[in-house]
């Protein structure tokens, strides 16, 4: 049953938190003849969903680079490695994406296309929960035996498949063709610490603030540090000021709302993922996530 433009999206998004990277060839710029949007867009759909951030960025609008910088991006959005990318790339290159308009304006293209997907979720009976720790562990013949069992799922037509209508804006720049994400017209979200007052921990996040649109997923990181001579237990109340918006800002995953324990001295980061909402009211501007520390005694 295909699904809302808006529900595909961000399941596309979402799956960068939860598994994917793909067997798509970029060639080198050289001679070749411009690339059409849809060129544009089918690359930059596969490596995003394939969490080949790396790759996915050189597709996107130069305007939304000088938002968020390519260390920034990357550091919002960890990769797969080892046996987990690889099962990661085999599902990737079963994606089909279907164009089914266009309307182009000068140097601008809204282009809407019909997705397919692998339904990754569904898989994680067979791929362990996309454990990746537990994926890249396994022998050399278990690895095969999965590869093999997409494989005979897809051969057989029994690949669970998610499909939906999506609609992307993509830029001129040149000869080549760009996505706009327009982070520039983006919520700022802001990130904070509050200590105890016996200084018994440091808390910083790895970075103060990021840009989102709706439908957005990114992680941040928080540096944490056992400043005493003993073992301690830490862990955090979530805030999301203003209250109104706290609803748009999802916390998808977080390390830090269960006790952790850190041995004296010992720095540890922890990854806190979050999803924009997509009904984000219209003209919010700012979000500030305070992390409140709490040291149980």
């Amino acid at each position: 049953m295909p699904r809302s433009a808006k529900n595909i999206f961000l399941l596309l998004v979402t799956i960068a938190v939860l598994i994917l990277p793909a067997l798509y060839a970029i060639q080198s710029a050289g001679n070749r003849r411009p690339e059409r949007p849809v060129q544009t867009l089918s690359s930059y759909l596969h490596f995003l969903y394939a969490r080949d951030f790396r790759r996915a960025y050189r597709f996107i609008a130069t305007e939304d680079q000088r938002v968020k910088p390519l260390h920034d991006y990357l550091r919002e959005r960890p990769p797969f490695t080892g046996f987990t990318l690889d099962v990661a790339r085999r599902l990737a290159a079963l994606i089909e994406i279907r164009p089914l308009s266009e309307a182009p304006e000068q140097n601008v293209n809204r282009v809407k296309v019909n997705l397919k997907l692998p339904d990754a979720n569904a898989l994680s009976g067979l791929l362990l929960d996309w454990d990746e720790s537990r994926l890249n562990a396994l022998p050399a013949a278990e690895q095969k035996k999965i590869l093999a069992a997409i494989d005979e799922l897809n051969r057989q037509g029994k690949l669970p498949i998610i499909e939906g209508e999506e609609e992307f804006t993509l830029l001129r720049e040149g000869s080549q063709w760009r996505v706009s994400l327009d982070w520039g017209a983006g919520i700022k979200v802001t990130f904070t610490t509050v200590l105890p007052s016996d200084t018994a921990i440091s808390a910083e996040p790895l970075a103060k603030q990021t840009v989102a649109r709706p439908s957005d997923v990114f992680t941040i990181g928080f540096r944490v540090k056992n400043r005493t001579n003993r073992t301690i237990v830490t862990r955090i109340v979530h805030r999301v000021e203003p209250k109104e918006l706290a609803q748009y800002l999802e916390l998808v995953q977080c390390a830090l709302l269960l006790p952790v324990q850190l041995r004296p001295g010992e720095e540890q980061t922890y990854n806190s993922t979050y999803v924009v909402r997509g009904d984000l009211p219209e003209g919010a501007k700012r979000m500030d996530v305070i992390y409140e520390f709490k040291v149980d005694n």
